[in-house]
């Protein structure tokens, strides 16, 4: 029996001004920062510390179908600072050479 999963889509995109970067756009995903509301996640991703930590949740926790919809570029910059296991940290650098 085949089997299809459904992952969770982005319902709805923050522009949020990174110092040093400029605007980045955000999908906001739910279930990335596990205790906030979707609707709350509007107004909190558009501060640049809480931005940069639901990008470095994000690269830690869900998988390749959702970080596709996060900016390419924002990504890898992310990744450098990412506290990763070994494995996971490999499977991104190639997902986003």
């Amino acid at each position: 029996m085949k089997r299809t999963y459904r992952f969770v889509q982005p319902s709805g995109t923050v522009l949020c001004w990174m110092p040093g970067v400029g605007d980045v756009t955000l999908p906001v995903v739910q279930g990335i920062f596990k205790h906030a509301a979707p609707e709350a996640l509007f107004e909190l991703l558009k501060d640049p510390k809480i931005a940069q930590k639901y990008t470095l949740e994000a690269l830690r926790v869900p998988p390749w179908p959702v970080l596709k919809h996060f900016p390419r570029q924002w990504l890898k910059t992310c990744l450098a600072s990412a506290d990763l296991p070994a494995g996971r940290r490999r499977a991104l650098e190639f997902m986003l050479s």
